[in-house]
């Protein structure tokens, strides 16, 4: 019967009076105030946390979800950094492709009983508009019409649990309200909206916003854009990339204080250089390059998406911001648990999923364990 003893253990939201808990069969038995049995693993004062949850994730260790095999290539390697959960998300690519990746995601989350849980696919493009488009090429970019997502998906849209698209777009409005009534998260992303546009989009099921500031026209206190309705409107929570090169610390700090730490989260949209060190990789089959801690286009240098976890961003807003620790951590597990719609993770409480890590003070991964197995251990 596994039990570990000696931890202070966050149950997502505070660090609560425990030191010890109890699994098995995957799920969270039973919890202690304290625990003397010597068969019972001693974490020595060790942090146990939810295990990091990342609801926008391209690629890592050197795969991308789009290429075949990426996303059990993640469910593999993601332990290692302490993501237990995750959705795997495509970029702006053809319609065959996506609908392929979706397939894949599909057919390993039938088998995904080892590894990273996969929630659903979230699919990111190519529904965006051109003038705030980031490292979406631009040949692949389609209007969010019915018609048109359905011909994506296909038979997948059961695996379909977020997608990112530009409400402003034509059919941007239809396919916002038919997603949300299929209880598919809605994310404005990559988007020319005005204020106007982002109401009428929240108005019709529009819930999230994606790596806010990214992707969007910058704050103008005389003009009136979708960033000003995304960080007043309580309708609204914001995903954002704590990389500290998609945002600075001041950008963070505001997004921490417009919201409030129940409606933001934070995401890594890592793609396939993650973990990997400097050098030339790809996105959706565009080049692109790692140098100084950021991915950018090999063409002219954009930024791309992010080479982090969540792990390593919950270390820079403690580091560069003054959030505390509970509250970082609780954008890593809590929250991106809650915009998903899923209470079975993202907590320590009894009767959970018995997904969790291990970390050392300074924050140092030491152990994942996912279904109550020990998915990553530090040498």
């Amino acid at each position: 019967m596994p039990i570990i003893k000696n931890a202070r253990i966050f149950n997502g939201e505070i660090f609560i009076p425990v030191t010890a808990i109890r699994f098995e069969n995957g799920l969270i038995q039973q919890l202690y105030e304290h625990c003397e049995l010597s068969d019972a693993f001693d974490a020595k004062g060790a942090i146990l946390c939810p295990g990091f949850i990342d609801l926008h994730i391209h690629g890592s260790f050197g795969m991308d979800v789009l290429t075949p095999g990426g996303t059990a290539h993640l469910v593999k390697h993601l332990p290692s950094v302490g993501t237990t959960s995750f959705c795997p998300t495509n970029a702006t690519d053809s319609f065959e492709k996506i609908n392929h990746f979706l397939s894949e995601v599909k057919s390993e989350m039938i088998h995904n009983t080892h590894g990273a849980r996969i929630l659903g696919a979230h699919i990111e493009g190519p529904f965006f508009n051109i003038d705030n488009r980031g490292a979406h090429a631009i040949p692949m970019l389609q209007n969010p019409t019915l018609e048109n997502y359905k011909k994506m998906v296909g038979d997948n849209e059961d695996i379909v649990r977020r997608v990112s698209l530009a409400p402003e777009k034509k059919g941007g409005m239809q396919l916002i309200q038919y997603l949300a009534q299929k209880n598919i998260l809605v994310s404005a992303a990559h988007t020319d909206a005005n204020a106007s546009d982002m109401e009428q989009a929240i108005a019709q099921g529009l819930s999230i916003v994606t790596h806010t500031f990214n992707g969007m026209y910058a704050f103008h206190h005389r003009k009136e854009g979708a960033i000003s309705v995304t960080l007043t409107d309580d309708r609204i929570t914001c995903e954002f990339i704590p990389d500290l090169h998609h945002i600075n610390k001041y950008a963070a700090k505001l997004i921490m204080k417009a919201k409030g730490f129940d409606k933001t989260f934070i995401c890594s949209d890592a793609l396939e250089p993650a973990h990997q060190g400097e050098g030339f990789f790809q996105l959706a089959g565009q080049k692109i390059y790692v140098k100084d801690g950021a991915a950018h286009m090999a063409d002219d240098g954009r930024l791309a998406g992010s080479i982090i976890s969540p792990l390593i961003g919950i270390r820079n807003l403690l580091k560069e911001t003054d959030v505390s620790l509970e509250h970082a951590l609780k954008l890593g597990t809590y929250n991106p648990a809650k915009a998903i719609g899923d209470s079975s993770i993202g907590t320590i409480q009894i009767g959970k999923k018995a997904d969790f890590v291990l970390l050392s003070k300074d924050l140092q991964l030491l152990k994942t364990y996912i279904r109550g197995q020990i998915e990553y251990e530090l040498n």
